[in-house]
């Protein structure tokens, strides 16, 4: 009996493919950044050797979007746009962590535990890459939200079940039967991923029977990339949001290798009690972060993370000046608990106001390089605690700490941001970004995507202006102003190729969100002609146009009238 489970015709294998890969990536996570620093600690690793452990396997994380051009210019497409590199990245991680047997002494072979997790991550970047684009590839729009809430969840319980488990394990039997238990379940998710297909009639592996189902996207270079974002990127906000960024990173690198290192050696936690700590927080930590999510809506970004960096603040120096509690085991859990629960709490807010300049007129590409900033500030922060943790106190360790973040909250007060000033922009060309905890990924599709039927819009020049066209249900995107310039009836014939068959069809399609900044859409109707329904964004302007429409309302005839008494109103 032959399995088809095919991920662009059913939503269910869709989310089950998602959060069990987003699950695989989360126990890299789990293993390497939560746990084994804790198991270093116990083993009497130097707190500098853990420090840089941290800062380098986190590097991949940082260059990550690096890898969107290279699955752009080599794909087999017989496998599919994208499957051929989750499928390769998959594998690579389950080897690789496999070579983590070749540890005999941790305590001694820090240097090759290293390398061996910068590879592990290496493979865990490149695989959220390479996800994300495929789920956008694959994935209707009115679905991407609640696959992206499937694949945050799985990634989640991938991280917080690992830590939990391998904390027990590191200590009961040892670094090589936990890599084989990781191993093994990274082998049991590619196996299970094998099974699927982007689209029907592909290959499921190289050697299959099968056929090419899907087009190459148009590849793009960085320099035209970098070229298109130079005008955005190196503005005043842009530049104070890189610093808060970097900052942010730095404070949770920093606090990444100081509390592990503390929680052992300092207030007598074991490596599993530290694990499951963190386990069991994060995923509250999860769940408060989700919450807040009205709460930015209300009060603004700035506001919530100028409250939530305070708490990290107020949370430093309390521990530094309450040294005679730290043997209140009761009063250590709390304080630890807190510092977990801040980080994904700090996180979202953090995003939010990256987001907020990224809306409009910068593309997506832009909010990678501001997570990209933020890795490599998590980078630098392990590696600053590991230089001085040698010559300072925990105590002054503690208030560094809280200095930083006053900086950082300094930082803050400078941001000013004003969303209008972006609509008259033209934007770069869009890609795709996905979230998760370890930051953002990105991969390229070189063209803005068409909200409707999720094809490439090419960029068509008529008479001087810039307009975007769907490849493939030919439906016409007009940024704010350009409507104007090209409702005449010379530039709807050069324009308005498409199907009006199709046109109907995808009309009915209402519900989605704005193609360029990602804003609401608000249906609407030409007053003029009422018969004539399109959607424009709340926030940049921008309409959007199915085939046949703009023809329409560029020639006013006599059936307009009939069409009018016939046509409902528009709810």
């Amino acid at each position: 009996m032959t399995i088809n489970w095919v991920l662009a015709e059913g939503s269910r294998i869709r989310y089950a493919a998602g959060s069990s890969m987003y699950f695989a990536q989360g126990i890299p996570y789990g293993l390497m950044n939560i746990a084994v620093p804790a198991w270093l600690a116990s083993q009497g690793v130097g707190a500098g050797q853990i420090a840089s452990f941290l800062a380098v396997i986190i590097l991949p994380w940082a260059f990550k979007l690096l890898s969107g051009p290279l699955m752009d210019r080599f794909q087999f497409l017989p496998m599919g746009r994208r499957r051929p590199w989750v499928l390769g990245a998959q594998l690579g991680m389950t080897l690789s962590f496999f070579s983590l047997v070749l540890i005999d002494n941790p305590a001694d072979q820090v240097g090759l535990l290293t390398v061996l997790g910068l590879f592990i991550n290496v493979f865990a970047a490149t695989q959220d890459v390479a996800v994300d684009g495929m789920a956008i590839d694959v994935t209707p729009l009115e679905e991407q939200g609640r696959l992206n809430g499937f694949m945050v969840f799985g990634k989640a319980i991938g991280w917080a079940t690992t830590s939990a488990v391998t904390g027990t394990m590191l200590v009961t039997l040892g670094l090589g039967v936990t890599a084989i238990a990781a191993a093994a379940v990274q082998a049991i998710v590619l196996l299970g991923f094998m099974l699927t297909v982007e689209r029907r009639d592909e290959r499921r592996l190289p050697w299959s029977s099968g056929d090419a189902m899907s087009e190459r996207g148009i590849v793009n270079s960085f320099a035209n990339v970098l070229k298109s974002l130079n005008t955005v990127l190196w503005s005043r906000a842009s530049l104070i949001v890189m610093a808060i960024m970097l900052f942010d990173g730095f404070i949770g690198g920093y606090g990444h290798a100081l509390m592990p290192i503390a929680a052992i050696n300092l207030f007598g936690f074991t490596t599993p009690e530290w694990s499951q700590l963190v386990a069991v927080m994060g995923l509250v930590g999860a769940a408060t972060a989700l919450v807040l999510g009205p709460m930015i809506d209300r009060f603004g970004a700035k506001r919530m993370l100028m409250f939530t960096i305070s708490l990290v603040a107020i949370h430093a120096f309390l521990l530094a000046e309450t040294q005679y509690l730290w043997e209140n085991t009761t009063y250590v859990k709390v304080m630890l608990s807190a510092w977990v629960l801040l980080g994904p709490v700090t996180m979202v807010c953090m995003i939010a106001l990256a987001m907020a300049i990224c809306a409009g007129a910068t593309s997506a590409t832009q909010f990678a390089i501001y997570m990209s900033l933020a890795n490599l500030g998590a980078s630098a922060g392990s590696k600053t605690y590991g230089m001085i943790a040698e010559q300072t106190s925990y105590v002054e360790a503690y208030v560094l700490l809280g200095a930083v973040t006053v900086a950082m909250i300094a930082i803050i007060l400078f941001h000013r941001h004003s969303a209008d000033k972006t609509r008259d922009r033209k934007r770069a060309p869009s890609y795709t970004v996905g979230m998760g905890t370890s930051g953002a990924g990105m991969y390229f599709s070189g063209a803005m995507r068409c909200p409707k039927c999720r094809s490439d819009m090419q960029q068509i020049v008529i008479d001087g202006t810039e307009v975007d066209r769907c490849s493939n249900c030919h439906g016409l995107w007009f940024d704010d102003g350009e409507l104007s310039k090209l409702g005449n009836k010379e530039a709807a014939a050069a324009l308005d190729i498409g199907d009006i068959k199709t046109g109907k069809k995808q009309n009915k399609i209402e519900h989605y969100r704005c193609p360029r900044c990602a804003g609401p859409m608000n249906r609407l109707v030409d007053p003029a002609q009422t018969h004539v329904w399109f959607e424009q964004c709340d926030s940049c302007q921008g309409s959007f146009f199915d085939a046949g429409e703009l023809t329409d309302l560029a020639t006013v005839s006599v059936s307009d009238f009939f069409k009018r008494l016939v046509t409902p109103e528009r709810s």
